[in-house]
């Protein structure tokens, strides 16, 4: 097994064997806001998009089309819920480009802490079978991770 991922690392570099995204979660005391930072694969992004509006995406840091075709996709994949109804009430930041990802940068001004509150994190799982999506976070020194897969695309943040 490890010398058919090596094969295919060597001969095929822009392949990655597995479908994820990172997202880390701190929380600013000074600035009374959650920063939340999301890696996605690029090639990824692409797919999904290409498959989401039927026609080629290309993602372009910068680039206004772009960027708001990406931000579109990500508040209906990647929301909060304190009651019941699903809410994005966070600032769209910004991408930036890292070698063979995208970050996409936001924002969540408040003052409270989100335990209690529901993650939607469907980024990419309609695309791929076995995506998997980390989310991290932090809050006055506790921190707390979660896994979101098909079926698990909701879960309860606690402390």
């Amino acid at each position: 097994m490890k010398l058919l991922v090596l094969f295919f690392g060597l001969f095929f570099p822009d392949l990655h064997p597995f479908h994820s995204s990172v997202t880390e979660m701190s929380y600013n005391v000074k600035d009374q806001s959650w920063e939340i930072s999301i890696r996605l694969f690029q090639d990824d992004l692409e797919q999904t998009l290409s498959s989401a509006t039927g026609k080629k995406f290309r993602m372009i840091p910068g680039d206004e089309a772009s960027e708001k075709g990406l931000e579109s996709y990500v508040r209906k994949h990647f929301g909060f819920r304190a009651g019941k109804q699903f809410s994005t009430p966070y600032r769209w930041l910004g991408t930036e480009q890292q070698q063979d990802a995208i970050w996409v940068y936001l924002e969540i001004p408040t003052t409270a802490d989100l335990a209690g509150s529901y993650l939607e994190n469907s980024l990419f799982l309609d695309e791929f079978d076995d995506q998997t999506n980390l989310v991290s976070w932090s809050f006055q020194g506790a921190k707390k991770s979660y896994l979101f897969r098909k079926s698990q695309e909701v879960q309860q943040l606690s402390r």
